[in-house]
Protein backbone atom coordinates (compact mmCIF):
# COMPACT_ATOMS: atom_id res chain seq x y z
CA UNK A 1 0.00 0.00 0.00
CA UNK A 2 2.96 2.32 0.60
CA UNK A 3 4.88 3.85 -2.32
CA UNK A 4 8.34 2.35 -2.68
CA UNK A 5 10.13 5.66 -2.00
CA UNK A 6 8.73 5.81 1.55
CA UNK A 7 11.22 3.83 3.63
CA UNK A 8 9.92 4.79 7.05
CA UNK A 9 6.49 4.29 8.57
CA UNK A 10 3.39 6.45 8.20
CA UNK A 11 0.86 7.58 10.79
CA UNK A 12 -2.52 8.71 9.47
CA UNK A 13 -4.89 10.74 11.62
CA UNK A 14 -7.10 12.65 9.14
CA UNK A 15 -10.56 11.04 9.17
CA UNK A 16 -11.14 10.75 5.42
CA UNK A 17 -7.61 9.45 4.87
CA UNK A 18 -8.18 6.82 7.56
CA UNK A 19 -11.41 5.78 5.82
CA UNK A 20 -9.33 4.99 2.74
CA UNK A 21 -7.63 2.21 4.71
CA UNK A 22 -10.53 0.84 6.76
CA UNK A 23 -14.31 0.45 6.59
CA UNK A 24 -15.14 1.39 10.17
CA UNK A 25 -17.69 4.12 10.75
CA UNK A 26 -17.73 6.37 13.81
CA UNK A 27 -14.21 5.20 14.67
CA UNK A 28 -11.67 7.37 16.45
CA UNK A 29 -7.99 6.58 16.27
CA UNK A 30 -4.90 6.56 14.08
CA UNK A 31 -3.51 4.20 11.45
CA UNK A 32 0.11 3.01 11.41
CA UNK A 33 1.36 1.82 8.01
CA UNK A 34 4.67 0.29 7.06
CA UNK A 35 5.93 -2.48 4.81
CA UNK A 36 5.24 -4.98 7.59
CA UNK A 37 2.30 -3.59 9.55
CA UNK A 38 -1.16 -2.11 8.99
CA UNK A 39 -2.57 -1.28 12.40
CA UNK A 40 -5.58 0.81 13.40
CA UNK A 41 -5.15 2.08 16.94
CA UNK A 42 -8.69 2.74 18.15
CA UNK A 43 -9.61 4.71 21.26
CA UNK A 44 -13.27 5.00 20.34
CA UNK A 45 -15.96 2.42 19.77
CA UNK A 46 -15.83 1.00 16.22
CA UNK A 47 -19.40 0.01 15.48
CA UNK A 48 -19.05 -1.36 11.94
CA UNK A 49 -17.89 -4.91 11.27
CA UNK A 50 -14.36 -5.45 10.03
CA UNK A 51 -14.16 -6.26 6.30
CA UNK A 52 -11.46 -8.08 4.30
CA UNK A 53 -8.47 -5.82 3.74
CA UNK A 54 -8.98 -3.78 6.90
CA UNK A 55 -5.94 -3.23 9.13
CA UNK A 56 -5.42 -5.03 12.40
CA UNK A 57 -7.41 -3.30 15.15
CA UNK A 58 -5.81 -2.58 18.52
CA UNK A 59 -7.97 -0.90 21.15
CA UNK A 60 -5.96 1.48 23.31
CA UNK A 61 -6.38 4.70 25.25
CA UNK A 62 -5.42 7.77 23.25
CA UNK A 63 -2.59 8.62 25.64
CA UNK A 64 -0.99 5.22 24.85
CA UNK A 65 -0.57 5.97 21.14
CA UNK A 66 2.95 7.38 21.32
CA UNK A 67 4.24 4.35 23.22
CA UNK A 68 2.57 1.90 20.79
CA UNK A 69 3.95 3.64 17.72
CA UNK A 70 7.42 3.89 19.22
CA UNK A 71 7.40 0.14 19.88
CA UNK A 72 6.52 -0.62 16.25
CA UNK A 73 9.23 1.72 14.98
CA UNK A 74 11.83 -0.05 17.15
CA UNK A 75 10.58 -3.49 16.12
CA UNK A 76 10.93 -2.60 12.43
CA UNK A 77 14.07 -0.47 12.82
CA UNK A 78 12.38 2.41 11.01
CA UNK A 79 14.41 5.60 10.83
CA UNK A 80 11.51 8.02 10.64
CA UNK A 81 7.77 8.45 10.99
CA UNK A 82 5.88 10.37 8.30
CA UNK A 83 2.75 12.24 9.38
CA UNK A 84 0.18 14.43 7.66
CA UNK A 85 0.40 18.20 7.97
CA UNK A 86 -3.03 18.08 9.69
CA UNK A 87 -1.58 16.04 12.59
CA UNK A 88 -3.34 17.20 15.80
CA UNK A 89 -0.99 18.89 18.26
CA UNK A 90 -1.96 16.48 21.06
CA UNK A 91 -0.89 13.50 18.91
CA UNK A 92 2.38 15.24 18.05
CA UNK A 93 3.06 15.75 21.75
CA UNK A 94 2.33 12.09 22.48
CA UNK A 95 4.82 11.02 19.80
CA UNK A 96 7.53 13.35 21.12
CA UNK A 97 6.83 12.20 24.67
CA UNK A 98 7.45 8.61 23.62
CA UNK A 99 10.91 9.54 22.32
CA UNK A 100 10.08 9.66 18.60
CA UNK A 101 12.32 12.45 17.30
CA UNK A 102 12.53 11.90 13.53
CA UNK A 103 9.04 12.99 12.50
CA UNK A 104 8.62 14.11 8.90
CA UNK A 105 5.62 16.04 7.63
CA UNK A 106 4.24 14.96 4.26
CA UNK A 107 1.78 17.27 2.55
CA UNK A 108 -1.06 15.60 0.67
CA UNK A 109 0.67 12.26 0.21
CA UNK A 110 -2.38 10.14 1.12
CA UNK A 111 -4.60 12.34 -1.04
CA UNK A 112 -2.28 11.59 -3.96
CA UNK A 113 -2.73 7.85 -3.41
CA UNK A 114 -6.50 8.40 -3.30
CA UNK A 115 -6.69 10.15 -6.69
CA UNK A 116 -6.73 6.92 -8.72
CA UNK A 117 -9.80 4.94 -7.72
CA UNK A 118 -9.90 1.15 -7.47
CA UNK A 119 -12.77 -0.91 -8.95
CA UNK A 120 -14.18 -1.29 -5.42
CA UNK A 121 -14.15 2.46 -4.89
CA UNK A 122 -15.92 3.02 -8.20
CA UNK A 123 -18.58 0.52 -7.12
CA UNK A 124 -19.25 2.62 -4.00
CA UNK A 125 -19.40 5.82 -6.04
CA UNK A 126 -21.77 4.14 -8.51
CA UNK A 127 -24.11 3.03 -5.75
CA UNK A 128 -24.15 6.53 -4.26
CA UNK A 129 -24.99 7.89 -7.71
CA UNK A 130 -27.79 5.34 -8.11
CA UNK A 131 -29.33 6.55 -4.85
CA UNK A 132 -29.05 10.16 -6.02
CA UNK A 133 -30.83 9.35 -9.29
CA UNK A 134 -33.56 7.50 -7.40
CA UNK A 135 -34.28 10.61 -5.36
CA UNK A 136 -34.47 12.71 -8.54
CA UNK A 137 -37.02 10.33 -10.08
CA UNK A 138 -39.11 10.53 -6.92
CA UNK A 139 -39.04 14.33 -6.66
CA UNK A 140 -40.27 14.65 -10.24
CA UNK A 141 -43.42 12.81 -9.16
CA UNK A 142 -44.36 15.35 -6.48
CA UNK A 143 -42.67 18.70 -7.11
CA UNK A 144 -45.14 21.51 -7.78
CA UNK A 145 -45.73 25.23 -7.23
CA UNK A 146 -46.29 26.08 -3.59
CA UNK A 147 -43.73 23.65 -2.21
CA UNK A 148 -40.82 25.41 -0.54
CA UNK A 149 -37.16 24.96 -1.37
CA UNK A 150 -36.66 23.45 2.09
CA UNK A 151 -39.45 20.97 1.51
CA UNK A 152 -37.88 19.81 -1.75
CA UNK A 153 -34.50 19.44 -0.04
CA UNK A 154 -36.06 17.43 2.80
CA UNK A 155 -37.77 15.06 0.38
CA UNK A 156 -34.57 14.48 -1.60
CA UNK A 157 -32.72 13.61 1.61
CA UNK A 158 -35.59 11.42 2.84
CA UNK A 159 -35.58 9.30 -0.32
CA UNK A 160 -31.79 8.97 -0.28
CA UNK A 161 -31.90 7.85 3.35
CA UNK A 162 -34.52 5.22 2.53
CA UNK A 163 -32.15 3.82 -0.09
CA UNK A 164 -29.42 3.27 2.48
CA UNK A 165 -27.07 6.24 2.22
CA UNK A 166 -24.90 7.21 5.22
CA UNK A 167 -24.70 10.99 4.99
CA UNK A 168 -25.79 13.87 2.76
CA UNK A 169 -23.83 16.55 0.95
CA UNK A 170 -24.97 20.13 1.33
CA UNK A 171 -28.35 19.98 -0.43
CA UNK A 172 -28.94 22.94 -2.74
CA UNK A 173 -32.45 23.75 -3.94
CA UNK A 174 -32.61 27.11 -5.70
CA UNK A 175 -35.76 28.35 -7.42
CA UNK A 176 -36.55 31.39 -9.52
CA UNK A 177 -34.04 34.21 -9.07
CA UNK A 178 -32.31 32.13 -6.38
CA UNK A 179 -31.10 29.78 -9.14
CA UNK A 180 -28.74 32.57 -10.27
CA UNK A 181 -26.70 31.82 -7.13
CA UNK A 182 -24.46 28.75 -7.65
CA UNK A 183 -24.42 27.80 -3.95
CA UNK A 184 -27.76 28.96 -2.61
CA UNK A 185 -28.98 27.51 0.68
CA UNK A 186 -32.66 26.40 0.45
CA UNK A 187 -35.17 28.68 2.14
CA UNK A 188 -38.88 28.84 2.83
CA UNK A 189 -39.39 30.54 -0.56
CA UNK A 190 -42.33 28.84 -2.31
CA UNK A 191 -41.72 27.46 -5.80
CA UNK A 192 -43.65 29.37 -8.46
CA UNK A 193 -44.90 28.51 -11.91
CA UNK A 194 -42.28 29.44 -14.49
CA UNK A 195 -39.35 29.01 -12.07
CA UNK A 196 -36.08 27.36 -12.86
CA UNK A 197 -35.49 24.91 -10.01
CA UNK A 198 -31.89 23.78 -9.56
CA UNK A 199 -31.24 20.78 -7.32
CA UNK A 200 -27.60 20.01 -6.45
CA UNK A 201 -27.25 17.21 -3.92
CA UNK A 202 -25.67 13.86 -3.13
CA UNK A 203 -24.92 11.28 -0.49
CA UNK A 204 -22.28 8.82 0.70
CA UNK A 205 -21.98 5.04 0.53
CA UNK A 206 -19.12 3.53 2.53
CA UNK A 207 -17.77 7.07 2.74
CA UNK A 208 -17.81 7.76 -1.03
CA UNK A 209 -19.77 10.72 -2.38
CA UNK A 210 -22.17 11.20 -5.22
CA UNK A 211 -22.86 14.69 -6.52
CA UNK A 212 -25.52 15.48 -9.11
CA UNK A 213 -27.24 18.64 -10.31
CA UNK A 214 -30.34 18.96 -12.44
CA UNK A 215 -32.37 22.05 -13.29
CA UNK A 216 -36.02 21.77 -14.25
CA UNK A 217 -38.80 24.22 -15.15
CA UNK A 218 -42.09 24.43 -13.29
CA UNK A 219 -44.59 24.78 -16.12
CA UNK A 220 -43.77 25.79 -19.69
CA UNK A 221 -40.34 27.23 -20.46
CA UNK A 222 -40.00 30.55 -22.26
CA UNK A 223 -37.81 30.83 -25.38
CA UNK A 224 -35.05 32.49 -23.36
CA UNK A 225 -35.17 29.79 -20.69
CA UNK A 226 -34.91 27.15 -23.42
CA UNK A 227 -31.90 28.92 -24.94
CA UNK A 228 -30.15 29.26 -21.59
CA UNK A 229 -30.80 25.62 -20.71
CA UNK A 230 -29.71 24.30 -24.11
CA UNK A 231 -26.46 26.26 -23.95
CA UNK A 232 -25.57 24.57 -20.66
CA UNK A 233 -26.69 21.15 -21.89
CA UNK A 234 -24.50 21.36 -25.00
CA UNK A 235 -21.50 22.59 -22.96
CA UNK A 236 -21.86 19.65 -20.60
CA UNK A 237 -22.34 17.17 -23.44
CA UNK A 238 -19.22 18.35 -25.28
CA UNK A 239 -17.14 18.12 -22.10
CA UNK A 240 -18.34 14.57 -21.49
CA UNK A 241 -17.50 13.63 -25.07
CA UNK A 242 -13.85 14.72 -24.85
CA UNK A 243 -13.01 13.77 -21.26
CA UNK A 244 -10.20 11.18 -21.27
CA UNK A 245 -6.74 10.42 -19.95
CA UNK A 246 -4.08 12.86 -21.11
CA UNK A 247 -6.31 15.93 -21.22
CA UNK A 248 -5.32 18.80 -19.00
CA UNK A 249 -7.62 20.13 -16.32
CA UNK A 250 -7.67 23.60 -17.89
CA UNK A 251 -8.27 22.24 -21.37
CA UNK A 252 -11.41 20.47 -20.15
CA UNK A 253 -12.73 23.63 -18.49
CA UNK A 254 -12.08 25.52 -21.73
CA UNK A 255 -14.19 23.11 -23.81
CA UNK A 256 -17.34 24.02 -21.89
CA UNK A 257 -16.43 27.65 -21.20
CA UNK A 258 -15.94 28.49 -24.89
CA UNK A 259 -19.45 27.25 -25.73
CA UNK A 260 -20.97 29.46 -23.04
CA UNK A 261 -18.79 32.49 -23.80
CA UNK A 262 -19.67 32.30 -27.50
CA UNK A 263 -23.36 32.62 -26.59
CA UNK A 264 -25.24 35.66 -25.30
CA UNK A 265 -24.42 34.45 -21.80
CA UNK A 266 -20.70 35.28 -21.96
CA UNK A 267 -19.24 35.79 -18.49
CA UNK A 268 -22.11 34.02 -16.73
CA UNK A 269 -20.20 30.76 -16.04
CA UNK A 270 -19.07 31.67 -12.53
CA UNK A 271 -17.08 28.64 -11.35
CA UNK A 272 -14.77 25.90 -12.61
CA UNK A 273 -16.08 23.05 -14.72
CA UNK A 274 -15.60 20.40 -12.06
CA UNK A 275 -13.88 18.97 -9.02
CA UNK A 276 -12.38 15.66 -8.03
CA UNK A 277 -14.61 13.51 -5.83
CA UNK A 278 -14.30 10.44 -3.64
CA UNK A 279 -14.10 10.23 0.14
CA UNK A 280 -14.22 14.04 0.13
CA UNK A 281 -16.81 15.92 -1.88
CA UNK A 282 -13.96 18.04 -3.30
CA UNK A 283 -10.62 16.28 -3.59
CA UNK A 284 -7.65 15.84 -5.88
CA UNK A 285 -7.53 17.08 -9.45
CA UNK A 286 -10.59 18.85 -10.81
CA UNK A 287 -11.45 20.56 -14.09
CA UNK A 288 -10.09 23.99 -13.32
CA UNK A 289 -9.71 27.04 -15.53
CA UNK A 290 -6.06 27.56 -16.48
CA UNK A 291 -4.76 24.43 -14.72
CA UNK A 292 -2.07 22.33 -16.44
CA UNK A 293 -2.69 19.23 -14.30
CA UNK A 294 -3.02 16.13 -16.48
CA UNK A 295 -5.91 13.72 -16.01
CA UNK A 296 -5.08 10.03 -15.66
CA UNK A 297 -7.08 6.83 -15.83
CA UNK A 298 -9.05 6.14 -12.66
CA UNK A 299 -9.54 9.74 -11.57
CA UNK A 300 -13.17 10.67 -10.83
CA UNK A 301 -14.39 14.21 -11.54
CA UNK A 302 -17.59 16.18 -11.75
CA UNK A 303 -18.63 17.88 -15.00
CA UNK A 304 -20.89 20.80 -14.10
CA UNK A 305 -21.08 23.85 -16.35
CA UNK A 306 -23.58 26.51 -15.39
CA UNK A 307 -25.02 29.84 -16.47
CA UNK A 308 -26.16 32.33 -13.83
CA UNK A 309 -27.96 35.53 -14.80
CA UNK A 310 -28.38 37.86 -11.85
CA UNK A 311 -32.01 38.80 -11.21
CA UNK A 312 -33.28 36.22 -13.71
CA UNK A 313 -32.16 32.69 -12.93
CA UNK A 314 -29.65 30.02 -13.73
CA UNK A 315 -29.05 26.46 -14.88
CA UNK A 316 -26.46 23.86 -13.89
CA UNK A 317 -26.15 20.25 -15.08
CA UNK A 318 -23.71 18.01 -13.21
CA UNK A 319 -22.60 14.40 -13.52
CA UNK A 320 -19.76 12.36 -12.03
CA UNK A 321 -17.42 10.64 -14.51
CA UNK A 322 -14.52 8.18 -14.29
CA UNK A 323 -11.56 9.11 -16.50
CA UNK A 324 -10.53 6.30 -18.86
CA UNK A 325 -7.79 5.94 -21.46
CA UNK A 326 -10.06 6.56 -24.43
CA UNK A 327 -13.02 8.34 -22.87
CA UNK A 328 -14.98 8.31 -19.65
CA UNK A 329 -17.70 6.40 -17.84
CA UNK A 330 -20.48 8.62 -16.53
CA UNK A 331 -21.90 7.34 -13.24
CA UNK A 332 -25.11 9.40 -13.33
CA UNK A 333 -27.53 9.25 -16.22
CA UNK A 334 -30.65 11.07 -15.05
CA UNK A 335 -32.24 12.92 -17.99
CA UNK A 336 -30.25 15.93 -19.19
CA UNK A 337 -32.89 17.24 -21.58
CA UNK A 338 -35.07 20.10 -20.39
CA UNK A 339 -37.83 18.79 -18.09
CA UNK A 340 -41.01 20.81 -17.71
CA UNK A 341 -43.28 19.72 -14.86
Amino acid sequence: MLPEHIEGAVLITKATNQRYFHHLTMAQGAIYLSAGHRVFFSWGRSISPKLPGDPEIREIREEELGREVAALLREESKEYLMVEKELPIQIYQLLLGAGIQNIRIGEGFVEQWRETKTPWEIEQLSEACRITEFAFDKILEVIKPGMTELEVAAKLEYWMRLQGCEEFNKTIVASGIHSAKPHHWPTNKPLEKGDFVTMDYGCTVNGYHSDMTRTIILGRATDRQKLLYETVRVAQEKAREVLREGRSSGEMDGVARRIIDESEFRGCFLHNLGHGIGLDIHEGTGLVQGSKAILTEGMVVSIEPGIYVEGYGGVRIEDIAVVEKSGCSVLENAPRELIEV
